[in-house]
């Protein structure tokens, strides 16, 4: 037990020697290294030459001259390599993270669009059909009613007037002022335009997702390219 500590003791002091041990440096903000001999190569044309502590010399950022501590210095240089490798790993993974989140926001940006202009589309094509029924058709065309009926009809072949003897045929301000609209023949005419609303709608977004597979089919290959 005596023998262990005594050892500590005696690497302990060692530690410090060599933390206190005397270290030759040349003042200029050029110099990086500390040296072991004031008699040094690298000295030879510095002219003001101070002695320092080599805990000080690393302090100020000073590494050990690669003549004077060949082994250290290798040591020094290889460590230096290991850190400015790995920096560049850290940055190539920064930039292709930042890179992917750009393009994920673009995306999104671009989904966004998309969407905002399928619900548009939607929403002029799921307007009421007696509302697109009455810009199209002016005052005085014509509608048809049974005598003495609650209705009018766009067609005179409208089912619900299959067992009118008596049909009549008016303009469509007439008819408004005094009958409402047969649900047969409206409702026709609504689920025609929602058929053509739903079939535009598909049109679209087809159109949207070639354009979106294309978009990503090129950039794949620019990708390709690039690291090729």
């Amino acid at each position: 037990m005596k023998k262990y500590i005594l050892s500590l003791i005696v690497m302990l002091c060692a530690t410090m020697s060599v933390s206190a041990q005397k270290v030759y440096i040349a003042p200029s903000k050029s110099a990086i290294a500390y040296h072991k001999s004031k008699d040094c190569s690298y000295l030879r044309n510095s002219k003001n030459v101070t002695s320092i502590t080599t805990t000080e010399a690393k302090e100020m950022g000073r590494h050990a001259c690669v003549r004077c501590y060949p082994a250290q210095a290798e040591a020094t240089k290889k460590a230096i390599a290991k850190e400015q490798a790995e920096k560049k790993v850290a940055t190539k993974k920064a930039t292709t993270t930042a890179k992917k989140a750009t393009t994920t926001e673009e995306k999104a940006a671009e989904k966004k669009v998309t969407t905002k202009k399928v619900a548009a589309e939607k929403k002029t094509a799921e307007k009421p059909a007696t509302e697109t029924a009455a810009k199209k058709a002016t005052g005085t065309s014509k509608v048809y009613a049974a005598a003495g009926g609650s209705k009018y009809h766009k067609k005179k072949s409208c089912t619900a007037l299959a067992k009118s003897k008596n049909i009549t045929t008016m303009t469509l301000a007439e008819a408004k002022e005094k009958l409402t609209p047969c649900s047969v023949c409206y409702t026709s005419a609504k689920k025609t335009a929602t058929k053509a609303t739903e079939k535009k709608a598909t049109t679209t977004k087809k159109a949207t997702t070639k354009k979106a597979t294309e978009k990503k089919a090129t950039e794949k290959k620019t990708t390709t390219k690039k690291a090729a």
